[in-house]
């Protein structure tokens, strides 16, 4: 079995590749297009994604951002795609809330332990209380004990950029040697829906 895959950056590229092999051992994977960069190319490619998810899985996750909660965003998204309910079996679309970041954060322990922090400055409900989950992670990345990762995390404040110049290269290591997906979907509902809906694909 091939299941397709569309994101929007490196990071969701990490997170995705691993939950898949989670979920359906032994299945290849293959992305398509490219997203990086926002959401734009996913919402204006759903009717393709649809069409694909005929014949193959098609694996979709997509950042809730500012947007009010997941099945607004879904609704309006399948809307302006002429793309209606119930959406294929193979069409998993997920929608991380708020960012990629809060399921990587899901997992407290395994990040407090790459950031070199207490797991008790993470906050154990970070869907409903962090509205900006990157900037969160740099802000914990601040207060790390690690010159390297703050370094590497945390932005040059002349630059202007939101984070440090290997912050997708870290974490993306990070989840692929170390983040705990069954451990995080524990502190993520969105998280957890995703599994499940991938998981039912291998059965």
């Amino acid at each position: 079995m091939t299941i397709f895959y569309c994101i929007e950056d490196d990071l969701s590229r990490s997170v995705a590749e691993v939950i898949i092999q989670l979920c359906c051992p032994g299945a290849s994977m293959q992305e398509v297009g490219r997203a990086y960069g926002g959401y734009g190319y996913i919402r204006s490619n759903l009717r393709k994604f649809h069409n694909l998810a005929q014949r193959s899985p098609v694996f979709i996750i997509t950042d809730l951002d500012r947007e009010t909660c997941a099945p607004s965003l879904r609704k309006k998204w399948l809307k302006a795609s002429n793309v209606s309910e119930p959406l294929p079996g193979n069409m998993i679309f997920c929608v991380a809330q708020t960012e990629i970041e809060s399921w990587i954060l899901a997992d407290r322990n395994g990040i407090a332990a790459f950031l070199k922090i207490s797991p008790a400055k993470i906050s154990d409900n970070i869907e409903n209380s962090i509205v900006d989950a990157k900037e969160y992670l740099v802000k914990l990345a601040k207060g790390s004990s690690s010159r390297d990762i703050r370094d590497d995390l945390t932005p040059v404040v002349e630059s202007g950029a939101p984070t440090g110049l290997k912050y997708n290269f870290r974490l993306s290591e990070f989840v692929r040697n170390d983040w705990n997906p069954e451990e995080a979907a524990k502190n993520s509902s969105s998280l957890r829906r995703a599994i499940t809906k991938l998981s039912s694909l291998a059965r």
